[in-house]
């Protein structure tokens, strides 16, 4: 039996391939991402709460890194972060600007609240302005797979809803800068909501997954390939 590869047919499996393949190794990067976070996590569990005014919060390195910070809330500014969904139910993070004596703030998530049965009655967050000394860990803002335009926006009135946080945009709003990251407040502190934090909602364990599927489908389409082509050289003997 003689092999006789078509050139536009074996041009077309080599670009479906070449897509197959990179998607196959992009869910392993992916993979490598989450396991990288959750080992960063594990290793910062057991260090001691720095003081936040001896960071700086420039670096991108400092996710989940335990810190002390002293200020004073602004507790008629709060911001609700909408369409946070825990243990299948929706509701909102609750972010309240902690002013800083630098003239800076940092917004500190006291938790997840669920959305009651009437979406324009919004939950009562109220807490009063006070000096506090509280101790959290330094994470990035929640992020969503599609931005849709005006996501970013915040409604009128106080407490402010948005779904995706832009630090620039709160700042403008609330008149006094505003620092890059959250800290979410630790379990034991008071004056918080649900705070079992989540550190990502789907493992590396699914990316492997996903790409064990892209690899399978990469195999399969390769068999279909030389199928395909030894079914044409037949017929056209």
């Amino acid at each position: 039996m003689q092999f006789k590869a078509n050139l536009f047919l074996t041009i077309l499996a080599i670009l479906v391939l070449g897509l197959l393949l990179s998607l196959g190794f992009w869910q392993l990067d992916r993979a490598q991402e989450k396991q990288d976070l959750l080992d960063l996590q594990d290793k910062r569990l057991t260090l001691k709460p720095v003081d936040l005014s001896s960071i700086d919060l420039s670096a991108k390195t400092l996710r989940y890194l335990p810190v002390k910070v002293a200020g004073q809330l602004d507790a008629q500014h709060q911001i609700l972060i909408d369409n946070q969904v825990r243990n299948g139910r929706v509701g909102f993070s609750v972010l309240t600007p902690l002013k800083l004596h630098n003239e800076q703030a940092i917004l500190l998530n006291r938790g997840w609240v669920a959305l009651g049965s009437d979406r324009q009655v919004l939950p009562d967050v109220k807490i009063s302005s006070l000096d506090v000394s509280v101790v959290g860990k330094l994470d990035h803002f929640p992020s969503v797979g599609l931005k849709l335009e005006y996501a970013d926006q915040l409604t009128d009135g106080w407490p402010a809803v948005t779904q995706v946080v832009d630090v620039e945009k709160v700042a403008q709003r609330l008149g006094y800068q505003v620092l890059p990251y959250q800290v979410l407040l630790d379990k034991n502190e008071p004056n918080g909501y649900d705070r079992e934090w989540v550190v990502m909602k789907m493992g590396p364990e699914k990316h492997h997954g996903y790409a064990f599927q892209w690899f399978a489908l990469a195999t399969a389409w390769v068999v279909i390939y030389f199928v395909l082509t030894v079914k044409k050289r037949r017929k056209e003997e």
